[in-house]
């Protein structure tokens, strides 16, 4: 398998707003087509008009923002999809798949999804240790959702402290993306 189409879905972490750097060294490695899928609260961290400098694909902010190329986004876009990375995920991401709860145009295409759906979180130290965050992460894994977490600890933007529940650095997730398509 091969990373030639890749979805990425933007939850409302802070971790956001180094998302650019993320699709630059997604785009250099995989050479791919990419789509995005935003939150609202993803909205109100990145401005999505700075996302299209760096896709050559759409950036879809709500379940109703058809075109003619994905008229039923949340069926579409997994359909075109060869994988899905949400990133960041939000402990409330993670929390809605794992519960069934579709609201929203990423929950709704995660869980619509045929394709694999590869989930990065990105949450305060102690909201990603707490009880309900990691069962909801087991029970994802259960279902064959794939978790991309740091190699050790990440550094977390709003305290700079080394955590547990950051993101891998863009290079670190590359790799591990890499190492997913040598194992498929």
């Amino acid at each position: 398998m091969n990373y030639e189409k890749v979805l990425i879905g933007i939850s409302g972490s802070i971790g956001a707003v180094e998302i650019h750097s993320y699709l630059t060294e997604i785009q250099n490695r995989f050479n791919c087509s990419i789509n995005i899928i935003m939150t609202e609260s993803a909205k109100r961290i990145v401005n999505p008009d700075s996302l299209k400098y760096f896709i050559d694909g759409y950036i879809f902010e709500n379940m109703f923002d058809a075109n003619s190329d994905f008229k039923i986004p949340h069926v579409h876009l997994p359909n075109w999809a060869d994988v899905l990375i949400i990133l960041p995920a939000t402990a409330n991401i993670i929390g809605k798949i794992a519960n069934g709860i579709a609201d929203d145009l990423l929950s709704t295409t995660a869980m619509a999804a045929a394709c694999p759906v590869v989930i990065v979180p990105n949450t305060n130290e102690h909201m990603y240790n707490r009880q309900a965050v990691q069962r909801n992460i087991q029970a994802l894994k259960e279902d064959s959702y794939i978790f991309i977490e740091p190699e050790g600890e990440g550094v977390q933007l709003s305290t700079k402290k080394k955590i547990k529940g950051a993101m891998p650095s863009p290079k670190e997730l590359v790799s591990q993306l890499e190492g997913m398509i040598l194992h498929a």
